[in-house]
């Protein structure tokens, strides 16, 4: 029987709208970078194993996931997808495949932009699927549905259909899908695609 919950972390975006340095790059005030802080979170939640989904072009990047990987004891996979440039849901698909091998019961699809998320609220939407009889789950923060989103192994076929620069959100306003929220905070809407926010990271 399938049980393992799965934690894929999309790291292939371009990171266009946030200035001359790649987002995930960006250091706060400790000195880690932005995808180290991300993979911390995942690394101390109850997923069994994770998934980074990488850009071909982007060895800083890869990089810098290993060496955020290194010590940590919870076995890390990278993958690159190689039509990243062609939008978000390239790397969602190459992710979903990669968890279909896991044997998943779930894939808890984290973004790799939004470090401020923490292991308790990843864990708290794990139990809540296990707890059994939805398809997805969803953090929310004053009425407000943010990410990661926790989805069943039901629905990876779905996902993995989804083309262009979207991901499963679109999914959603399917009223046959069994939802569930989990209450949350401020930090499951906050990610950091300016040079603006990468200053308020910069001291977070």
């Amino acid at each position: 029987m399938k049980s393992a919950v799965v934690a894929l972390v999309l790291a292939a975006g371009r990171s266009t709208r946030s200035g001359p340095q790649h987002k995930l790059l960006a250091r706060d005030g400790a000195g880690r970078t932005m995808i180290a802080r991300t993979l911390a979170s995942v690394a101390a939640s109850r997923v069994t194993t994770a998934c980074v989904v990488l850009a071909p072009e982007r060895e800083d990047v890869a990089r810098a996931v290993r060496e955020a990987v290194l010590p940590m004891e919870k076995p890390f996979t990278t993958i690159v997808s190689p039509d990243a440039h062609l939008g978000l849901s390239t790397s969602l698909r190459a992710g979903i495949a990669w968890a279909a091998t896991q044997n998943a019961s779930g894939a808890l699809i984290c973004l790799g932009d939004m470090p401020l998320v923490s292991s308790e609220i990843l864990d708290a939407l794990i139990a809540r699927f296990k707890h059994g009889d939805v398809d997805v789950v969803l953090p929310e923060w004053e009425g407000q549905i943010g990410n990661p989103v926790l989805w069943g192994a039901c629905c990876f076929d779905r996902l993995g259909e989804i083309s262009g620069d979207r991901g499963g959100k679109m999914l959603l306003a399917d009223p046959g899908l069994r939802k569930a929220t989990v209450q949350a905070d401020l930090s499951v809407l906050a990610d950091f695609d300016t040079p603006e926010a990468l200053e308020r990271f910069a001291i977070s």
